[in-house]
């Protein structure tokens, strides 16, 4: 019997499109729902499609394979912990820096941002 070789379930070059276009969705759809929900501030939002795609690039480079030198990062310990790391204090900062934000401009539910044509009440009677 031959053996059978396996093959990967997607190839890098599908992940790394992959990760583009969910990179170019998440601008496009951020932007939108921020600016939508509120104003200038909210398009901020649309960020979070280039921070995706600097991330997978930083994962991609610290679990790569290099023959010349024999690294192998997904067999490291200290990689995953990194990434781990990474994942809290960038969510931690990210969620600081917005809670900010909104707070600054008092953008509540109770408080929508002025002039906002969603949030503009009829005041006929």
């Amino acid at each position: 019997m031959t053996p059978v070789q396996q093959q990967e379930l997607i190839s890098p070059a599908q992940s790394e499109q992959f990760v583009l276009i969910a990179a170019g969705l998440l601008l496009l759809i951020g932007a939108a729902w921020g600016y939508r929900a509120l104003g200038q501030k909210g398009l901020l939002a649309g960020l979070l499609g280039p921070l995706l795609w600097a991330l997978w690039q930083g994962h991609k480079w610290i679990t790569r394979y290099d023959p010349k030198t024999d690294y192998f990062g997904l067999d490291k310990v200290w990689v995953l912990l990194f990434e781990v790391a990474v994942f809290i204090m960038l969510g931690a900062a990210l969620g600081f820096a917005w809670g900010r934000l909104m707070r600054r401009g008092k953008l509540t539910a109770e408080h929508p941002p002025k002039g906002h044509p969603r949030f503009t009440e009829d005041k006929g009677g």
